[in-house]
């Protein structure tokens, strides 16, 4: 089998094919790591097997991969300079626009320029700006690999652009949510990227979403959706957070990362990106396991909400010491402690005390597995009186939780919206709640034997909605 290797600065690494009728077999690792991976493709017939056979070889000549035995050299075939001028970038012009994303007089004022350069994106803006939507999708299909680069022929699984004034305003993009069966040429794989055969599928969507952000396309981009990725057992989002955090996006505005449903939240890992990498972002949405928050310093975010089922103590103590003065709505789950979720009211006190949270109207305390000992001290902290709606949802509120908040009626009477739905209540507390806030939300998914029998002595444990 010809075997090819690779050596600079810290990379070691082989990559050896053989071909065989109408198909091939490759294998690639790290020189003397002893793992080994391979992958066989069938092709219709043997002449379209050999023609990517020889596409896969010269590819990696061109990267510098070396024949060292199993068949003859060959030379790299020169590549071809690119038919498409370089995206034209302006520091100073964009620097405006970051300022002012939704201005339109400063991407006219850039449009200006990059005619001036021969830029296609100069005419792009003007098009859109006019709502000349037919001639400005038909430059975009011109000119794609100019606005897109490699993801103009390759593609994520999901990928959905909003454009506005000639750059991308919008992303939703997802991976797979799994990779058993994938290769480099399955639909949803996206374009390759550096070091391709030695990354798992997780680094190489990080490398993908940072190719992305890259683009001139991508340089103001308000809105940032990210599904799901490729993962044996585990999807992890934190290589989506670091691909941010390379790049670094100004001028965003929301970030979801985690599109995926309840039952996948046990099989992923999450993180906020840096601060320093997002620092006029104004909402975000984390969903996924085992959340990695660290320092936050966001002083234009006005909403903060993380869906997991096992937030640990150290986490929750840094969402408290978070410094969001503009902050509105905070809304945090914590989880099952079966699944690594941890922490107690005094976790969150610099919350309760309102430290820092002068502008705090919504409260979401939800899928807590201590439900009944935090109403103990929500009802006499400061955070309450400031608030117009408080969601103690998906956690185990029993009714005994519920006469503690009977019991402190007067020091809810200013809530707009009380929601208590998805709890471990009885049909009688229902009728207690009334007058207990302008509205209460009872809901109708109250399990009261909600509870199963852990350990070796068999204690019964109330559990949360989201955990495993």
């Amino acid at each position: 089998m010809p075997r090819y290797e690779y050596s600079e600065g810290t990379s070691n690494k082989f990559w050896e094919i053989e071909l065989s009728g109408a198909s091939y077999v490759t294998k690639w690792g790290r020189i003397g790591a002893g793992s080994v991976s391979s992958s066989t493709k069938q092709h219709p017939d043997a002449a379209k097997a050999k023609k990517e056979y020889d596409k896969l070889v010269q590819e990696k000549l061109k990267k510098g991969y070396v024949l060292v035995g199993g068949g003859k050299a060959k030379s790299a075939t020169k590549a071809k300079p690119p038919e498409t001028k370089a995206a034209s970038r302006n520091a100073e012009l964009e620097k405006a626009i970051v300022a002012k994303p939704d201005d339109a007089d400063a991407y006219l004022v850039y449009a200006d320029w990059l005619q001036t350069q021969g830029d296609p994106r100069g005419e792009l803006i003007v098009l859109q700006h006019a709502g000349k939507t037919k001639q400005a999708n038909a430059l975009l299909a011109k000119h794609a690999e100019h606005f897109l680069g490699p993801f103009a022929t390759a593609k994520p699984e999901t990928w959905e652009l909003e454009w506005q004034h000639g750059f991308v305003r919008k992303a939703r993009i997802g991976w797979p949510a799994f990779e058993w069966g994938m290769d480099d040429d399955a639909e949803g794989a996206g374009p390759r990227v550096a070091d391709d055969d030695d990354l798992e599928w997780g680094e190489r969507a990080g490398q993908q979403l940072a190719m992305f952000l890259r683009l001139a396309s991508a340089a103001f981009v308000q809105e940032l959706e990210l599904g799901p990725l490729p993962g044996d057992e585990e999807m992890n989002l934190g290589y989506l957070a670091e691909a941010i955090d390379q790049v670094g996006m100004p001028a965003l505005r929301k970030l979801v990362l985690g599109q995926i449903g309840e039952w996948d939240i046990s099989g992923t890992a999450t993180a906020m990106p840096a601060s320093k990498a997002v620092p006029n972002l104004r909402e975000v949405t984390l969903r996924g396991g085992s959340p990695t928050i660290g320092k936050v310093e966001l002083p234009e975010l006005r909403s903060f909400r993380v869906e997991t089922g096992t937030l640990n103590d150290k986490e929750l103590r840094n969402i408290a010491a978070a410094k969001w003065p503009k902050l509105e709505r905070l809304e945090i789950w914590f989880g099952d402690p079966n699944y690594g979720a941890s922490g107690k009211p005094k976790d969150i006190q610099p919350i309760l005390d309102g430290t820092g949270l002068g502008k705090l109207q919504h409260l979401g305390l939800r899928n807590c597995p201590f439900a009944d000992e935090l109403v103990k001290v929500l009802v006499g902290s400061k955070i309450l009186k400031q608030l117009k709606t408080l969601d103690l949802s998906m956690g185990n509120l029993s009714d005994r939780g519920v006469q503690t908040l009977v019991d402190a009626k007067p020091k809810l009477a200013h809530l707009s919206h009380l929601n208590l739905d998805d709890n471990a209540l009885t049909d009688a507390s229902k009728p207690r709640l009334k007058g207990l806030a302008k509205k209460v939300e009872f809901g109708s998914r109250h399990s009261p034997d909600r509870a199963v029998a852990r350990g070796e002595d068999r204690r019964w444990y109330r559990f949360v909605s989201v955990g495993e």
